[in-house]
């Protein structure tokens, strides 16, 4: 118990740490857009066709099993952990948590746009073996940015970095196997 007790210290005070002490004027402006934004849809169908255009049938793979996995992973294993493991988000517990994007309703651990991204991360590394210099760099700002945006605590970023790796990793075959 006493153990839980220091984790969660621990966590609370790493959450304050990223949230309130780094907080400054230019990561105010940067990181609520990686945490989602109105380009990033419209982001994604272009690079899904520069993939399919530049890449051929290695990029139509890769597409249809990155859509498999976060179609598939987001819902059926992210989600359903939130629900049960029930961890409210920060803002729920700690008063002067600041909250740079919308407070959402949904539990906070583990994070979902974190395991997406280093799901994705790794679905384009078993494609794309050099896409990791750019995914996984991204796939961490993200997380940094969750907690910076104040939505969810260091460990349920942590938690989601470490989920979606092995549930990509299970459900991508690598491009020598096809």
């Amino acid at each position: 118990m006493a153990m839980m007790s220091w984790l969660r210290s621990l966590d609370v005070a790493l959450f304050r740490f990223i949230n309130e002490t780094l907080s400054n004027s230019l990561f105010d402006r940067i990181m609520p857009f990686f945490s989602g934004n109105s380009v990033f849809v419209p982001l994604l169908v272009a690079l899904a066709a520069i993939l399919v255009w530049k890449k051929g049938a290695r990029g139509r793979v890769c597409l249809i099993m990155l859509a498999l996995v976060i179609c598939l992973g987001d819902p059926l294993i992210v989600n359903t952990l939130k629900h049960a493991i029930g961890r409210l988000r920060p803002f729920n517990e700690i008063p002067d948590a600041i909250t740079r994007v919308g407070r959402g309703g949904s539990f906070s651990m583990p994070s979902a746009h974190t395991a997406n991204w280093f799901a994705a991360a790794t679905g384009f590394l078993f494609y794309f073996r050099r896409s990791v210099l750019f995914m996984l760099p991204l796939s961490g700002l993200v997380g940094f940015s969750r907690i910076y945006n104040g939505v969810p605590y260091p460990s349920d970023v942590l938690v989601g970095a470490v989920l979606g790796v092995p549930y990509a990793r299970a459900l991508v075959p690598s491009i020598d196997a096809l």
